[in-house]
């Protein structure tokens, strides 16, 4: 019985350590204070307001949230820069990929309509990103 009993508390033991390794060093941390998530929230709101009157307007500052929680991250660069860096921590990387050109072409090309479908799947793209590290914007 004692045996039995050393063996899964070695075994949990090592779960534990493991577990405490892979928080560590694995897995980001991005802390924002209570006065910065109420901006980003309000920032989220914002866009969702004017998805329909401004999509251009939404897709830029939607890109503008990813690129602080990027930053957060430690990442460095552009932001297609971060992104190529940050591939395996968002499991919606393809539509952040996709909001991100899509940021690019409204900054670049003076006369390319955005249609306000394509501002709504960017803005759930950024939010999705910020609840990848359990952060509800």
């Amino acid at each position: 019985m004692t045996e039995r009993f050393v063996f899964i508390a070695s075994a949990f033991s090592l779960f534990i350590l493991c577990f405490g390794f892979y928080i560590l060093f694995f897995r980001r941390r991005v802390f924002f204070s209570e006065q910065e998530l109420s901006d980003i929230r309000s920032r989220f709101a914002d866009l969702e307001k004017r998805v329909y009157w401004d999509p251009r307007y939404v897709v830029l500052e939607g890109d503008k949230l990813l690129e602080l929680l990027l930053k957060r991250c430690k990442f460095r660069g552009s932001v297609g820069d971060m992104l190529k860096k940050a591939d395996s921590l968002f499991p919606n990387i393809q539509q952040l990929w996709d909001a991100h050109k899509l940021r690019n072409l409204v900054a670049h090309a003076l006369d390319v309509r955005i249609e306000p479908n394509q501002a709504k799947k960017a803005i759930v793209a950024f939010r999705r990103a910020y609840s990848t590290f359990g952060l509800s914007v």
